[in-house]
């Protein structure tokens, strides 16, 4: 991959492969990259190919020590909006190296868990595969989240390991109960198609918060309905 004014000149495959894996939306805002543009009646792309690691020496994220094949490879681009592109250049110490390979690596997982998603013939099929998804968010609350009378975590670096089970666990966790609702949509009730696109306006917040971005208005609270989908009525 060769990289002009350090800027990443792809091949079509490898910029395939940068779409596939982000599902066509910002890794950070979760913003489509397709906005539909009416007047010209169709859609335009707005992505932009970031490095993670700058591909100069004295970019944002530089690091002398980390080699020009690295630099130059996929696994050191994400695709973001240009907000968002502009945003970890202008405040690099707030998006350090570490946090986008992470973050990379959880869309990642979090596009094979959804393009994994299984049609079922029965709600009880789907029932048992949505109690197994919240049976991990539960253990995982249980083990690092907050008290859950108090809301309070005893320490710093108690709340960061949360905060990285939320981003790395939780997050993905919920995105795929939402594609379990759509893909089996036709065993899903009316409410709980309600229910699944409350639960991805409160994990969107639950991501943005989590990451340290400012929220416009009061977060969407988790709805308690989640833990019924599917159940047999």
């Amino acid at each position: 991959m060769a990289c002009v004014s350090g800027r990443p000149s792809l091949s079509q495959d490898v910029d395939r492969s940068l779409f596939a894996e982000s599902a066509g939306t910002c890794l950070l805002c979760n913003t489509t990259l397709f906005p539909a543009d009416p007047k010209r009646k169709r859609s335009i792309s707005i992505a932009e190919r970031a490095h993670i690691v700058a591909h100069s020496d004295d970019g944002p994220r530089a690091n002398l020590e980390t080699s020009q094949a690295f630099r130059d490879d996929p696994a050191n681009i994400v695709l973001l909006c240009p907000n968002c592109h502009t945003k970890i250049d202008k405040a690099p110490e707030s998006y350090p190296v570490e946090f986008l390979i992470k973050a990379k690596k959880a869309r990642q997982q979090a596009i094979s868990h959804i393009g994994g998603t299984a049609s079922f013939s029965t709600r009880s099929d789907a029932r048992r595969a949505a109690k197994r998804i919240l049976l991990r968010n539960a253990m995982c609350f249980k083990a690092k989240g907050p008290d859950s009378e108090t809301g309070s975590i005893e320490s710093r670096e108690r709340a960061a390991v949360w905060s990285d089970c939320v981003l790395n666990e939780i997050v993905p966790n919920n995105r795929l109960l939402v594609a379990l609702v759509e893909v089996n949509e036709d065993l899903a009730t009316s409410e709980e198609i309600e229910t699944a696109e409350l639960l991805r306006q409160h994990t969107d917040a639950l991501e943005s918060k989590h990451r340290g971005d400012p929220l416009l208005g009061p977060a969407p609270r988790f709805p308690e309905q989640t833990a019924s989908l599917f159940m047999e009525e």
